[in-house]
């Protein structure tokens, strides 16, 4: 009954927070013409009357359809407002995607459906958004030449099993091994700013499986130590765990006052749940990679996610006045909550659209069609094969999605986005005098460090690989838990 009390609140405070005047649309206006991609590259060849198609897939339906379903919103209406507008080359853009429901069965399955089409519908270029997803691909993406843009930041993915081979994926965020590293250095140089007692220490709290158990490694615990950040240990929990609260309280018992999760949505709402059950608030602070710090942990979790921090590799929904966040904000104001009207259940519908996906598909529609334009350009579109994508990414790409939203930067041996910050949710007064959560910055864009197994300290590539030590724990139930999580 509380976290639905919390969360029929939390629709009217976002409710209040979202419409900004003077840059939101009205919901009975057009969408507001917004100009951007000012810096994307001038097409050579004139593609009217032609349809090029945007492939992807992953999981839509099972335990991470919170956090992907806005995928689907956004990638539509991105797609709507770039065909308003040129499409690509003057070519009309449509879409092609399957739903996995976490099963990877059919994720090898779909992966053969696309890449043995034939002719113009032949894929050139995939978007997944699973870590698991990722890995399993990566060797098949580099034997047939079809590159992969990944909503993940695996490395194993990424960089192999030795992180020491670029491969042909390339991440949209930067590897979670790297966020937590520019995580530890902000809190060795800031923790005095959270008012909890003692030296940090970080002790993991994540899902298992191959997105979970990413962050983990020896080598972020040797980092963070030199940020003067120490180590607690690690306890996992399935994505359908009820409760996390032993593994928290094991962890406090070693000495952690910062818990890191490693999950998404449920994951950190849960986490912090469990933090105030145990009324540890102001005790331990709660922290995790980029997914934490969105509006669907703060639509599970409630008021219990105040004060979560973690990386923003991006500019977020609340920073209105960038022209890419108003485009963005402006097409979901039209076409997610306008037709929602009065009824409470179709805006908690389109509420939860409003989240990390619905924006990053965005930036990814936009940085598509650049590197398709880039391409073409240098080939030809009748021409094209993804070992020309390839070749475009790899020979060192550079972009800014919505005119800075995402920046990405590509080359021989970056295969992630290597900036990011530092950001928190706070929950802050309105002018109306309400209370409304937020996603706000508190740290300026900087390069996280290369934490990869490969790389020693110093930035050098070692050529060796570092394990990172498995964790066998146990879910809530008591039993040995096997199944695996990936992220959305």
């Amino acid at each position: 009954m509380r976290n639905r009390s919390l969360l029929a609140g939390l629709v009217v405070v976002l409710l209040i927070a979202m419409v900004a005047p003077g840059v939101l649309a009205s919901p009975d206006t057009p969408q507001a013409a917004v100009s951007v991609g000012q810096g994307r590259t001038e097409c050579s060849e004139d593609l009217s009357g032609r349809t090029v198609t945007y492939y992807h897939f992953g999981d839509l339906s099972g335990i991470f359809a919170f956090i992907t379903q806005p995928l689907l919103a956004g990638t539509n209406d991105a797609i709507a407002y770039f065909n308003e507008n040129g499409g690509l080359c003057g070519a009309t853009i449509a879409v092609d995607y399957r739903d996995t429901a976490g099963d990877t069965d059919r994720t090898q399955q779909y992966w053969d459906e696309f890449t043995s089409l034939e002719g113009e519908a032949k894929p050139e270029l995939i978007f997944l958004y699973s870590s698991a997803d990722g890995e399993l691909l990566r060797d098949q993406a580099e034997e047939l030449q079809i590159p992969i843009l990944l909503s993940a930041g695996s490395e194993l993915a990424l960089f192999g099993e030795n992180a020491d081979t670029p491969g042909w994926e390339f991440a949209l965020i930067p590897l979670y091994t790297d966020q937590l590293g520019l995580l530890c250095e902000y809190i060795g140089a800031n923790w005095d700013q959270f008012g909890i007692e003692g030296d940090p220490v970080i002790g993991h709290l994540s899902w298992l499986g191959a997105f979970g158990q990413s962050t983990d490694t020896e080598k972020t615990r040797a980092y963070c130590e030199t940020q003067g950040v120490g180590y607690a240990g690690a306890e996992s929990f399935l994505p359908t765990a009820s409760s996390v609260s032993d593994q928290l309280t094991r962890l406090v018992d070693q000495g952690a006052n910062i818990i890191f999760t490693t999950s998404l949505a449920s994951g950190p709402a849960l986490v912090a749940q469990a933090v105030s059950a145990a009324e540890l608030q102001g005790q331990v602070l709660v922290a995790g990679t980029n997914w934490a710090l969105d509006t669907s942990v703060i639509g599970l979790g409630g008021a219990d996610t105040a004060n979560m921090v973690g990386n923003l590799p991006y500019l977020w929904w609340d920073q209105v006045d960038h022209p890419g966040v108003q485009l963005v904000l402006n097409s979901w104001l039209t076409n997610r909550l306008a037709p929602a009207g009065e009824d409470p259940e179709a805006q908690q519908q389109a509420l939860a659209t409003r989240n990390i996906a619905y924006l990053l598909s965005w930036a990814t529609i936009d940085l598509w069609i650049e590197i398709m334009t880039q391409t073409i350009n240098r080939v030809g579109y009748d021409n094209i094969t993804g070992a020309d994508i390839y070749e475009t990414l790899n020979g060192g790409f550079e972009y800014s999605a919505l005119d800075g939203v995402l920046n990405v930067a590509f080359d021989a041996e970056t295969r992630a986005v290597r900036s990011s910050r530092i950001g928190q949710i706070q929950f802050v007064e309105t002018p109306e005098g309400g209370v409304a959560p937020a996603v706000l910055p508190l740290s300026e864009f900087a390069e996280a460090p290369d934490l990869r197994a490969s790389v020693d300290l110093g930035g050098e590539d070692t050529g060796e690989d570092e394990a990172s030590e498995d964790d066998t724990s146990e879910d809530d139930t008591g039993e040995e838990a096997t199944e695996e999580a990936s992220d959305g």
